[in-house]
């Protein structure tokens, strides 16, 4: 693995916002205001993110969560845009306690794994939004507490949270924050991915993911799982020094997204 090449890959073809989340990992100088500014710029009046973070679009419950994971990799947890988002996304909260997304996204034909009224799609943001909140100190809220149970009733006898595969690492960072790294929910759903782990070699960012989650549910880096993961990443760099994702706009997020994984697990 070529940390240098993967970082001159990012400078040389990232955007104002990945030059400076690179900046932030390595613990560059930088201006501040970058990642505030496209925020707020970027941000609708309800609080929430446009679809496709586009701006002008109707809010999009699976692009509010992912700027708000943003916010939170570059420490604006006590930001106003942060604080906005939180309140418009708690505000949107299912009786069930789930977070399905905008029904008005339809009209933008949002692909398979971000579809309104789908229980897998409601599934997984649901992990991914409580997974953020949890982080930002929201683990004691009726929110969460309404979205754990949401989440493990939408489980099957396996350890598989319903849907995607993806519900369940994502799940596993949840769970771990909750109940621990050797609960029983952390433990049968890490054997499902260990299970299924073949799923997961198409693409880099799934495994950065993956280690994302792992990593904040406190699973050690001697877990069986986790080093493949990490084994795979590092052998899987291109030439080039970036990481392939599976669509070529986002290569330059999933390398920065790879970087951090492996740094938080002290692979670099």
């Amino acid at each position: 693995m070529n940390i240098s090449k993967a970082v001159r890959f990012v400078e040389a073809n990232g955007t104002a916002l990945e030059k400076y989340r690179l900046h932030f990992l390595l613990g560059k100088a930088r201006n501040d205001e970058i990642p505030l500014r496209h925020l707020r710029n970027l941000q609708n009046m309800d609080g929430g993110f446009p679809y496709n973070d586009e701006k002008g679009k109707l809010s999009c419950v699976n692009n509010t969560s992912n700027n708000l994971g943003l916010m939170i990799e570059l420490g604006l947890g006590k930001s106003d845009v942060c604080r906005k988002t939180v309140e418009h996304l708690l505000k949107i909260q299912g009786k069930n306690g789930g977070w399905s997304e905008n029904e008005q996204i339809n009209q933008y034909n949002p692909p398979f794994w971000d579809l309104p009224n789908d229980l897998k799609t409601t599934i997984w943001l649901t992990a991914s939004i409580s997974n953020s909140l949890i982080k930002l100190g929201y683990m004691d809220s009726l929110a969460i507490q309404r979205a754990a149970d949401f989440l493990l009733k939408n489980r099957d006898s396996e350890g598989k949270f319903a849907g995607f595969l993806h519900s369940t690492w994502i799940s596993i960072g949840v769970f771990g924050q909750l109940e621990g790294s050797n609960s029983d929910v952390v433990r049968r759903a890490l054997r499902v991915i260990e299970q299924n782990f073949e799923k997961l070699e198409d693409g880099a960012g799934d495994l950065a993911w993956c280690l994302e989650c792992f990593y904040v549910a406190g699973i050690p880096k001697e877990n069986p799982v986790v080093k493949r993961c990490i084994e795979k990443l590092v052998n899987s760099q291109q030439e080039n020094g970036s990481w392939k994702s599976e669509a070529k706009e986002f290569t330059v997020s999933t390398t920065i997204n790879v970087l951090n994984a492996l740094k938080k697990y002290k692979a670099w």
